[in-house]
């Protein structure tokens, strides 16, 4: 359901999806199997238009339309056995993942933009450039389809293949293989931005038909002005190659020996290789922005190479290192060492300018329209366009393009020298079962060498507006953020991580799991905007100067974290101590009870809002510490009776932190705020989940289990985060949202959630 004003709407939103798997195993002969597997899962989900035939966006706020995909998954693999201590493996997989939008509504109505209402310049040459364009009203709800992501559709593919042999000989249990993997993209999905589509956008604000001085454009003058078809903003987005497609590999080989030293000490070491090639396309190589000249890269165009030049090195080598000593009977100590590559592959290039060619005009003023959608020009604008412009497709057959004035990269580049990853990963582990008890505690440490980071090679100083980004003296062109993905930075994991259960009689078993913990980083794990599946967060502060601020606590880091759970076998029935037999037996026995408790801090928290004046693009802006941080953990007010309220900046029973400790950088002050990333943290989380099954025995082989859960049990609210923006007074240390945990079966928010379920089991 979706309300816009006063006006809502509902629609029948539905997802429907089936799963058939198949395998087929064969045993030609003592020494060989052989097996085969497919799975496919097709879907469709549906999300119907606001308006319907005037679409208007989805009323779910998905994609607008149909939205089929289809995924599948093929396997073939087996085994031979060369003697009594050696045996070899391979196996080979294969998965398509179709994904798509490709059915709105709209689509079927043809070239509607260019045939029916006559506008040039609006739809394209393909079927899913049909359709009709945005018309996006300002306070009113939108028309046509609007939605920038829409359509789209998605085939990839991915294959693996490995094969490995296994040696016994005497107490060494030798293991050798390699592995190989290739996966491609291919993607059609014009975007430009939150405002261009490949029928057409249009924009109506209203200034255009508000008075020059007068009051600020509204309602009436943004309806006035679609009446009369004149936009302060056009454009269209052209995706240049169909499909747009990425592809890249990975190569490892290793070699594993697990040595029983002794009847009590065993020990496990390995290496392996692994090698990650630069990526290419279907035809030809990637884009490539180089920092150096503000020139893109066509690689494999021209005299540019097929890797564009880009060293990725020869592989890491990456050690492995295991010890078990049995300390007696019920004592056993552990320790290992781990390196491992940073696997994060190449599929940020999908978005690289040039991938798309974005008409985008806007007028020469507020009170001037940008183009005619009536076919005629108006007295008082002569010379206005009509409809929108043809977008400059640029000619990429050179290899090298000059990146236009105020156009992003798109995607991300990366280092012409690539030193990628790795990390270190060590933990010592002692287990004690005592006095009925299993315990278990242990160290474990985590060291990331230059992870990777997206950061901005663009920023510029305190001060330097555009003009002072790094970049800008190239070609004394605004390119704006310009997005790296340059492994450069560490991490670090500590934690103490504990663990003790106990089986007791009566069918009761108990366990209780705590860790303490602390995680530091440079860069919140959050995609950026505009990016695409980018693994790694961003550095607040990427000019070279200030780098050093971006060391704090990591974003996940959560101190404390609890889990308490166990499970009851309830003492009726066959073998157990009442209820033996009779009608009794048969109603009471077989009941199980389960139960989940977790309580965690809560994660760190970034604060930010004011001080613009800090001119300094790329950076962000923090906020003056003034006092001491007091949790006072209150809970803002959201709705009474359906009425939104606010906060009192100076009503402390609402804030979950003391307000006064915080303010914006004073306006004649040109810096940042003393605070830094990750100073304050938010509520923590506790839930509490149970179930309770019994099994009902029909045939020796068919039984039917009966399940009730209950989600959120205590029904405590799952608070989210307060508000961070030191400026917004009436939401800044005020908590005005739950969680959305999906998945959960908790709801939205902590409430008390029953499920109910019949499961056949044969």
């Amino acid at each position: 359901m979706t309300a816009t004003n006063n006006y809502n709407t509902t629609g029948p939103t539905k997802l429907d999806r089936n799963t058939i798997d198949s395998k087929i195993n064969y045993v030609p002969n003592s020494k060989m199997t052989i097996f085969g597997r497919y799975s496919i899962s097709p879907a469709m989900l549906y999300d119907p238009p606001t308006l319907g035939d005037a679409m208007g966006g989805a009323t779910g706020g998905g994609q607008v339309g149909e939205a089929p995909s289809r995924i599948q998954n093929a396997g073939l693999g087996g085994t031979y056995t060369i003697s009594p201590t050696m045996l070899v493996d391979v196996n080979a997989g294969y998965t398509r993942q179709r994904l798509g939008a490709q059915h709105a509504p709209d689509l079927d109505l043809g070239n509607f933009g260019l045939d029916v209402l006559k506008i040039p310049g609006t739809n394209g040459d393909t079927y899913l450039a049909q359709g009709t364009p945005a018309f996006i009203v300002s306070n009113w709800n939108s028309m046509g389809n609007s939605d920038t992501g829409n359509p789209f559709l998605f085939r990839d593919n991915q294959y693996v293949v490995n094969a490995n042999l296994s040696w016994t000989r005497g107490r060494h249990d030798l293991r050798f293989g390699m592995e190989h993997t290739r996966s491609g993209l291919n993607h059609y999905q014009p975007q430009g931005g939150a405002f261009g589509t490949p029928r057409g956008s249009f924009q109506f604000l209203g200034s255009v038909t508000a008075l020059n001085g007068g009051p600020a454009a509204n309602k009436a003058n943004s309806m006035a002005q679609f009446l009369l078809g004149l936009p302060d903003r056009v454009g269209k987005v052209v995706q240049n190659s169909n499909p747009n497609s990425l592809r890249f590999k990975t190569w490892s080989w290793y070699v594993r020996d697990r040595w029983q030293i002794t009847p009590k000490l065993t020990m496990t070491y390995g290496l392996r290789w692994e090698f990650y090639p630069f990526a290419t396309t279907d035809h030809g190589g990637v884009k490539l922005f180089d920092p150096k000249t503000g020139n893109v890269l066509v690689c494999g165009n021209g005299s540019v190479p097929l890797d564009c030049g880009v060293d990725v090195g020869h592989g890491q080598l990456v050690p492995r290192l295991g010890l078990a000593y049995r300390v007696g009977s019920k004592t056993v100590i552990r320790a290992g060492y781990g390196m491992s590559a940073d696997s994060n592959n190449w599929r940020f290039f999908r978005n690289n300018w040039p991938l798309v060619s974005n008409a985008d005009v806007q007028g020469s003023s507020v009170y001037y329209p940008a183009a005619s959608l009536s076919g005629q020009t108006p007295a008082p604008y002569p010379g206005l366009r009509v409809g929108i412009p043809p977008a400059t497709v640029p000619d990429l057959s050179s290899g090298v393009i000059p990146l236009p004035n105020n156009t992003g990269i798109g995607g991300a580049t990366v280092p012409f020298k690539y030193r990628r990853g790795y990390f270190h990963s060590y933990n010592l582990t002692l287990q004690r079962e005592f006095a009925g008890f299993v315990g278990e505690a242990a160290y474990v440490g985590t060291r990331g060498i230059r992870t990777l980071t997206n950061e901005n090679i663009n920023a510029a100083s305190v001060g330097g507006g555009n003009a002072g980004r790094l970049l800008y003296s190239i070609a004394n062109k605004n390119w704006g953020d310009a997005n790296c993905l340059c492994p450069d930075t560490n991490s670090y994991y500590d934690g103490l991580q504990t663990k003790l259960t106990r089986r007791m009689s009566g069918g009761l078993m108990l366990g209780v799991v705590y860790t303490l913990s602390k995680a530091i980083n440079s860069d919140d794990n959050e995609e950026v905007s505009g990016t695409f599946g980018v693994a790694g967060g961003y550095l607040f502060w990427p000019y070279p100067a200030y780098r050093n601020r971006n060391k704090a606590l990591a974003s996940y880091d959560r101190t404390h974290n609890l889990a308490i759970y166990g499970t009851y076998e309830f003492p009726f029935g066959a073998n157990k101590r009442w209820a033996t037999s009779g009608i009794l037996n048969a109603l009471a026995s077989g009941w199980q009870l389960n139960w989940t408790l977790v309580r965690t801090s809560g994660n760190p928290l970034t604060l930010g809002g004011g001080g613009a004046q800090v001119n300094a693009p790329g950076n962000t802006q923090t906020p003056d510490q003034i006092g001491p941080v007091r949790i006072l953990g209150g809970v803002g007010p959201t709705q009474i009776r359906g009425q939104s309220v606010s906060c009192a900046a100076t009503d402390l029973s609402c804030h979950y932190w003391d307000p006064a400790a915080f303010r914006a950088v004073p306006g004649t002050e040109i810096r940042f705020g003393t605070t830094g990333r990750n100073i304050i943290r938010g509520p923590g989380f506790f839930n509490l989940d149970a179930s309770l099954f019994r099994d009902f025995k029909i045939t020796e082989r068919v039984k039917f289990q009966l399940r009730m859960e209950v989600f959120g049990v205590t029904n405590t609210p799952h608070f989210g985060n307060p508000g961070t923006d030191v400026t917004n007074t009436a939401a800044f240390g005020v908590i005005t949202s739950t969680l959305n945990l999906a998945g959960r079966g908790s709801g939205t928010g902590g409430e008390r959630v029953f499920w109910f379920a019949g499961k056949v089991i044969f």
